[in-house]
Formats: C-alpha cells, sequence, structure tokens
C-alpha cells in the first residue's frame, strides 16, 4: 500500500496531552485509552489524508478504524508518552494496515 506522507499533527498531539493531564495519573493504561478515542480526532486525520489509498485497499471508515485501533498503544507511546516519533509511529500504523487488508 502506498500511503501518502502526512504531517505531525502537532496541535492533536498537545491537545491530547491536555487531555490526559486533567482526566489520568501516570500509569492508568484504561484512561491512556479513553484518552485515545475520546474524540478519534487522530483517526479522522489520518483518514482525510489518506482515505482515496484505503478505499483502493479495501478500507472503507469502519475497517480502518477497527485496525488503527490494534495500534492503540503505539499511539499512546507517540501522543502521550512521547516514546514513538511520528516517523515510527506511521510505519507500524502503515505495517498493521497492510497485514489486514485482506482480512478483518
Amino acid at each position: 500500500m502506498d500511503l501518502p506522507p502526512v504531517n505531525e499533527p502537532v496541535d492533536i498531539k498537545e491537545k491530547s496531552k491536555q487531555l490526559w493531564r486533567v482526566m489520568c495519573r501516570d500509569g492508568d493504561a484504561d484512561c491512556d485509552k479513553r484518552v485515545v478515542w475520546s474524540n478519534n480526532e487522530l483517526a479522522r486525520y489520518l483518514w482525510a489524508h489518506w482515505s482515496i489509498e484505503l478505499r483502493r485497499n479495501g478500507y472503507d471508515w469502519q475497517k480502518f478504524l477497527k485496525v488503527l485501533k490494534l495500534a492503540t498503544g503505539d499511539i499512546v507511546l507517540w501522543g502521550l508518552k512521547d516514546a514513538l516519533s511520528w516517523d515510527e509511529f506511521i510505519k507500524r500504523v502503515s505495517s498493521l494496515l497492510e497485514s489486514y487488508r485482506g482480512g478483518t
């Protein structure tokens, strides 16, 4: 799959961190997941940039979201913990999307 490059959404990352600071304590994995999926901003951002290519490869919004949810831990590492670079995050998501293209 040839997904177009996408810039790091610094504003989405900052909003997530602010929400996390208000809602969560360090080490609360369930809270981390709630923050990540509270408004699907990152998912909508990626879909807006990749939807044409994803549709060519058999994805609709629901299938994309299902696969992206498998990357929740990576989203936390990138967006809340600063433990994963944007480039590495995109590589992992792209790999997941490629792996599940025929299934799910």
